[in-house]
């Protein structure tokens, strides 16, 4: 049993008014809990939140998962007899409260620079980080490990890789922020624009990836646990929030925004200034705000012009 099992275990008693907390099945496995993360985590000893029966059944199948905090109406309807199941009320409270007292991993200062990669000197790098051949790092970059930067990859001027972001959550009446304990990869031939942003992963041993060859503009922030795909480009001002998916190859046009937990297909083509709330399938063009099929949008837009002319 780790020191942070048995106090989750204490977290469980003393919280049951607080958190409304109605059952504990299978309390054993309380024992194996080692950290928070999602329902598709794949660390050791996941304690997860699971707010609806698709999650449920996700952390159900997840071998790492081995304790699931869920409201009543899914615990009640679900069964997962190899984990701990927590039927509570404030199921998303008492997650994020577990999260953010959880003990963070201890940050040791180690930086791996290959002799052909550069660096410029006015560059702050602190934490673990490691930069592969070729890859080059310009004036004012901040980067916070635990960040990995694979070979020719290029981080331009005055770039953050590895700050934490927004994500507050409201838990016993007090609004907290939620630690980031993860990290950042970016892949061979990745090019991070001047002024991004780059928020590690909120869940420890995970990574916010930006994949080979992806672009990403100017001034632009991917938020916690995203992926940036291979040969995907994100273009200026853009705002993609915590774990959004952008598939290869895919184009997001200057100034959009895409809402959190959002899938962008391979090939799909996101134009500019959209506002994109739901995922968008591979190889389609949506506009607008909320953004839809871009084609369609173009009509209707054509006919408002006719009919005030």
């Amino acid at each position: 049993m780790s020191g942070w099992s048995e106090k989750l275990g204490q977290v469980l008693e003393r919280g049951r008014d607080d958190f409304g907390i109605s059952e504990v099945r299978n309390p054993a496995y309380l024992d194996e809990a080692q950290q928070t993360g999602f329902v598709w985590t794949r660390q050791p000893g996941v304690v997860c939140l699971a707010a609806n029966r698709a999650w449920f059944v996700q952390a159900r199948h997840n071998p790492d998962v081995v304790v699931i905090i869920a409201p009543p109406a899914v615990a009640d309807r679900e069964q997962a007899d190899d984990k701990t199941v927590v039927a509570c009320e404030q199921a998303d409270q008492l997650y994020h409260f577990l999260h953010a007292t959880q003990p963070a991993a201890n940050a040791k200062d180690v930086l791996d620079i290959d002799a052909e990669a550069f660096v410029d000197p006015s560059a702050v790098l602190r934490g673990a980080v490691r930069i592969e051949a070729g890859a080059r790092i310009g004036p004012r970059v901040v980067i916070s490990g635990p960040v990995v930067i694979r070979h020719d990859a290029r981080v331009d001027a005055g770039a953050i890789i590895g700050c934490e972001g927004l994500y507050a959550k409201l838990v016993l009446g007090s609004r907290l922020h939620m630690p980031h304990y993860g990290g950042i990869e970016i892949g061979a031939g990745a090019f991070i624009h001047a002024g991004a942003v780059i928020v590690r992963s909120a869940v420890k041993g995970e990574a916010t990836r930006i994949g080979a060859r992806a672009h990403v503009g100017v001034m632009t922030n991917v938020g916690h646990d995203s992926e940036i795909c291979e040969a995907a480009t994100v273009s200026s001002n853009c705002v993609i929030a915590g774990r959004v998916r952008i598939g290869p190859r895919a184009w997001i046009g200057a100034s959009a925004s895409i809402s959190n937990m959002v899938d962008i297909g391979d090939d799909a083509n996101i134009r500019i200034g959209a506002v994109v709330i739901r995922d968008v399938p591979a190889k389609s063009e949506v506009s607008g705000n909320f953004a839809r099929d871009h084609a369609r949008n173009m009509r209707r837009y054509l006919q408002e012009v006719r009919d005030e002319g």
